[in-house]
């Protein structure tokens, strides 16, 4: 595993040039995002309509930006995997929905890449037995992960960067000098929705937006928690501009196949393989071109293929909580993504793989809403966070990327339900093209995923909880000590108050006991000399004297 885990060292520092260190595990997680299953989805919905959704691709472009820079922010804060911290903040059965999620996106990304390779070998060497083709496939693009696995991490590091810079740097370029003049109409780029592009609007979705790779990112970059050298704060600034340049590289590459596709063709019709092909030769016109398509597919399915080994690991353990060999998630997701293959091969031929390749990213799409919701919560916590949460602003951002994935996904659930467009009768069975999906596991799959995030989205992590519950405990205590002095300060007022009332009645009682005393003296005055004031008739008798 230390030559698969090669990223780790690349994160750590392990590298000549300190670039390295944000740089290559962002490309190496970007391959995920160069595949023919995408490159075909962006040329139908150029063919079949125009530039009307050029708009929306840019918006799900930013958003894959937002979501992937956030999942590398969470791993270097907190030293976990996005994966480790869902186990710590959800119930099991929660993660358990979330692991079936990333595990489902994992296995489609597998098998885009196994199908869209044996499509390019198909068409290159012009060999009809899709059976060997895709036999073949499968053991080149998956020899290459095992024997780097044998190599050292520094070594392997080393190689799996200069390889995904190159196939990058080479197709971006490429495209621009095979394709000088492409336009950019600004007076056709608001979006224009409609029952037959919803299909492609979710193709689209899942074509840009990619489940796993959140995991797969916040696991390669949480060594850097321990890294003493640089600041997190450099950090975030260097991962936020490998990020950027990376997507607005990938971005590029389907504006000029989209843009290609809508100035070359104006079928408004579902298209099929040979229209496909047809539509791919008309726009790449150099006889090398499907050589170097070619190369750079073997190229990105090594990368991918490397990168889905990683995101096996980290899922199964800390997710299900099921700890596997090293082998089994080589063998495992390429052996169910070989077979998968190989039954649409055999039951639908060449066209099976296309509607396969138009698939895959559908799916993914479903899967969005709900795998978005712990990024944004664990980035928005200050728990977990500290000082590096997400701030107001970035917040806002993140909530308008959740609402356009969930409202693409009820777009397209309703037009499932209750519309008529063609691609919904293809999934039913009326107009006689291959089922790749029962109609019936579509509706149950994404009405299901709705469910889901609408349950995730009222269901808060465990650490707010704990956090409100301490927050509640300790304002209980305050509160109570705040109506006990209340309490005993009103006692103190009553007791004053009626302190003061017992002393005036007590002045008032004692004043009132001295004057009866007064009244009581003068009257004992009276009564003991008797003399001190003479009867009135013995003055009589006195006056009556002195006349006689």
């Amino acid at each position: 595993m230390d030559g698969v885990r090669c990223v780790d060292s690349l994160a750590a520092g392990v590298a000549p040039h300190n670039s390295f260190r944000t740089l290559g595990p962002t490309l190496l997680i970007s391959m995920a995002y160069l595949d023919l299953g995408k490159w075909l989805v962006t040329l139908e919905s150029g063919s079949r309509f125009g530039y009307d959704l050029v708009l929306l691709m840019l918006c799900f472009n930013l958003s894959a930006i937002l979501c992937q820079y956030l999942s590398s922010c969470i791993g270097m804060v907190t030293g976990k995997n996005l994966a480790q911290i869902c186990r710590q903040e959800y119930s099991q059965t929660i993660c358990g929905v979330l692991g079936l999620q990333a595990g489902l996106s994992l296995l489609t990304s597998e098998v885009s890449m196994i199908a869209g390779t044996a499509i390019g070998f198909k068409l290159v060497f012009e060999y009809n037995d899709l059976m060997k083709v895709i036999w073949f496939t499968s053991v080149v693009v998956n020899l290459l992960p095992y024997t780097l696995s044998l190599l050292d991490k520094r070594m392997a590091g080393m190689f799996n960067t200069y390889l995904a810079g190159f196939t990058l740097v080479y197709f971006v370029l490429g495209l621009l000098v095979s394709h000088p003049n492409t336009p950019v109409n600004m007076n056709v780029m608001f979006p224009k929705l409609s029952g037959e592009s919803t299909y492609s609007l979710m193709a689209l979705l899942g074509t840009n937006i990619i489940v796993h790779s959140f995991y797969t990112h916040s696991s390669v970059v949480q060594v850097q928690r321990r890294f003493p050298v640089l600041t997190l704060g450099s950090l975030f600034h260097d991962h936020l501009f490998s990020i950027v340049l990376s997507f607005s590289g990938i971005f590029l590459v389907n504006y000029i196949l989209l843009s290609s596709a809508a100035d070359t063709s104006k079928n408004a019709m579902a298209i099929h393989f040979q229209e496909a092909v047809q539509l791919m030769n008309q726009i790449f016109t150099n006889p090398v071109a499907p050589i170097v398509l070619l190369v750079i597919l073997v190229f990105s399915g090594h990368i991918i293929s490397m990168t889905c080994i990683i995101g096996s690991d980290v899922i199964s353990e800390n997710l299900f909580g099921v700890k596997l060999p090293v082998f089994a998630h080589h063998i495992l997701p390429k052996v169910l993504a070989m077979m998968t293959t190989m039954y649409h091969a055999k039951v639908a031929g060449s066209d099976g793989l296309y509607q396969l390749l138009i698939m895959c990213p559908v799916i993914q799409a479903m899967f969005l809403p709900a795998s978005v919701i712990p990024i944004f919560r664990v980035s928005s916590s200050r728990l977990l966070m500290g000082r590096y949460k997400m701030s107001l602003y970035v917040e806002i951002l993140a909530f308008l990327a959740f609402l356009l994935t969930l409202f693409t996904n009820i777009i397209f659930t309703a037009e499932i339900l209750f519309g008529d467009s063609t691609w919904t009768n293809d999934l039913k069975g009326n107009t006689g093209s291959p089922i790749l999906l029962p109609y019936a596991a579509v509706v149950l799959i994404s009405c299901a995923s709705i469910a889901f995030t609408l349950f995730l989205a009222v269901n808060p992590l465990k650490s707010a909880c704990t956090e409100a519950q301490e927050l509640l405990s300790s304002v209980h205590p305050q509160r109570k000590t705040l109506d006990n002095a209340h309490h005993n300060q009103a006692a103190s007022l009553e007791h004053s108050k009626t302190a003061s009332e017992h002393i005036g009645h007590s002045r008032s009682a004692f004043e009132h006991s001295g004057s009866s005393d007064t009244t009581v003296q003068s009257t004992d005055h009276m009564v003991i000399n008797p003399e001190a004031r003479p009867s009135p008739s013995i003055n009589c008798e006195t006056k009556t004297a002195v006349v006689n």
